[in-house]
């Protein structure tokens, strides 16, 4: 999958720093394609041929804060957010990862099951699998629960990834 948020003729691809609502350049990267080691926080990806089904995407990476969210979406906003098929929240604190979605800005109904086996201060890699029916979610290489789908996985275009972890790659087989 490659990476890249602009292209023309004269720019090489570039990956994007978020900053509130608005995207700001980061230096011209030469990788332009997954995977990704050590992006900023948070970090905007674009995913030109979006996601086929059995793809897989793994963030690794350690949690520094409370919270740390993962959002595959349609579309580069974030606030207000665009379409998003899955938004995964990571909560130690609150001993959750949320799973969600959000559709004409507004949210989709939570899961909330299956407790929270990150903690804060730990190192963790989440492993998500397009399925035909739904997103397969692993988290420290055990499966951790399924998310039906509520959009089309085709229409995944974007991957943000959120502050409150130091990440360290984004891979995708």
């Amino acid at each position: 999958l490659e990476c890249q948020f602009a292209r023309n003729n004269a720019q090489p691809h570039k990956f994007f720093q978020t900053s509130g609502d608005s995207l700001s350049s980061l230096p011209p990267s030469t990788m332009s394609q997954l995977p990704v080691f050590n992006p900023p926080s948070p970090f905007l990806a674009h995913l030109p041929a979006g996601l086929g089904i059995y793809r897989k995407i793994t963030i690794r990476g350690k949690m520094t804060h409370d919270q740390f969210n993962i959002n595959l979406q349609t579309g580069p906003n974030t606030n207000p957010r665009d379409d998003t098929a899955l938004h995964i929240s990571i909560r130690p604190r609150d001993g959750v990862i949320i799973r969600n979605s959000i559709q004409f800005r507004s949210w989709g109904i939570e899961e909330r099951f299956g407790g929270c086996p990150v903690q804060k201060r730990s190192y963790f890699d989440v492993t998500i699998t397009v399925k035909p029916d739904s997103f397969g979610i692993a988290v420290n290489g055990a499966h951790y629960c399924d998310f039906n789908h509520r959009l089309p996985y085709a229409s995944i275009r974007f991957i943000h990834i959120g502050e409150g972890a130091k990440v360290d790659a984004i891979t995708s087989e």
